[in-house]
């Protein structure tokens, strides 16, 4: 005797796929639905046992707190600076790289795209000792300058790995017939190129600035003074040797999450098309 009827089986096995991803959406939400929440929570309503999850009494002192007493205005323009920079180079230097390794391959240019994605794999902090003692040789050091370089050389892999599957689908018929015309390299790639694969530069766009703006190893190895820093280690320092400023960590999260978070719902039709291409 059947238990299930020959429809019931895929429906069951939908609704149970279905639950499993609620059920894991939800843990993976709940940290930050309590962030979102905390933020608007005095320190002694936040410290309360045992916890509260909506807010008793609501407040925006927390946020107001994160510019007037750990100096976020100045660290909001750095990182917007850094996030930037870091996204215009990764896209010119990752693109051309990613372009040559696809439209000009030599002897051992499989083997150096496979070195590059073996680097990727690294740990970070294999690269951090090596950058901070060329950026000290060049006195850049506490320098946003060595921010835009330390997190571009340790984005660059990714960025290239993303993109050359994007040139390798490209017709060549297009860049033949641009060569016809007289249009050299470089003009192929930037006039041509680069809009054909843009879904691929608007994903590695995305991440490269989610990567400098959520960033914390290279600001607090490179910068030991404010003027350097970027809001990750402005957030690191509301955490004392004496002190931890529940409400303003919790302020300063949702500060540091929102813009990434908008950027990606805004761009996430071109988000899930690069993804496609690349995998």
């Amino acid at each position: 005797m059947r238990l299930f009827s020959k429809g019931a089986a895929p429906n069951a096995a939908r609704a149970l796929v279905f639950v499993i991803i609620l059920t894991l959406a939800l843990v993976a939400l709940l940290p930050i639905a309590w962030m979102t929440l905390s933020a608007f929570k005095l320190d002694d309503e936040i410290n309360q046992i045992p916890p509260t999850f909506l807010p008793h009494t609501p407040t925006l002192d927390n946020f107001l707190q994160l510019f007037a007493q750990f100096q976020f205005g100045v660290l909001t323009i750095n990182t917007i600076i850094v996030s930037s920079l870091v996204v215009a180079l990764s896209l010119s230097l990752g693109g051309a790289a990613s372009y040559g390794l696809s439209r000009y391959p030599f002897i051992g240019s499989n083997l150096l795209f496979h070195i590059i994605l073996v680097t990727r794999l690294v740990t970070p902090a294999s690269f951090v000792l090596p950058l901070y003692l060329m950026m000290n040789a060049l006195h850049l050091t506490n320098t946003l300058v060595a921010l835009v370089i330390g997190i571009t050389v340790l984005n660059l892999p990714f960025v290239i790995w993303i993109l050359k599957p994007f040139f390798d689908a490209l017709p060549r018929e297009i860049e033949e017939a641009a060569q016809l015309d007289g249009v050299g390299p470089v003009g192929i790639f930037w006039r041509f190129a680069i809009t054909l694969a843009g879904p691929g530069f608007k994903t590695v766009a995305l991440f490269s600035f989610i990567a400098a703006w959520t960033d914390l190893l290279i600001p607090i190895t490179m910068s030991t003074r404010s003027e350097g820093w970027t809001l990750t280690a402005g957030i690191v320092q509301m955490q004392t040797g004496f002190k931890i400023y529940w409400g303003a960590l919790m302020a300063g999260g949702v500060y540091l999450t929102l813009p990434s978070f908008v950027i990606a719902i805004a761009m996430q039709k071109a988000l899930t098309r690069g993804f496609r291409t690349t995998f």
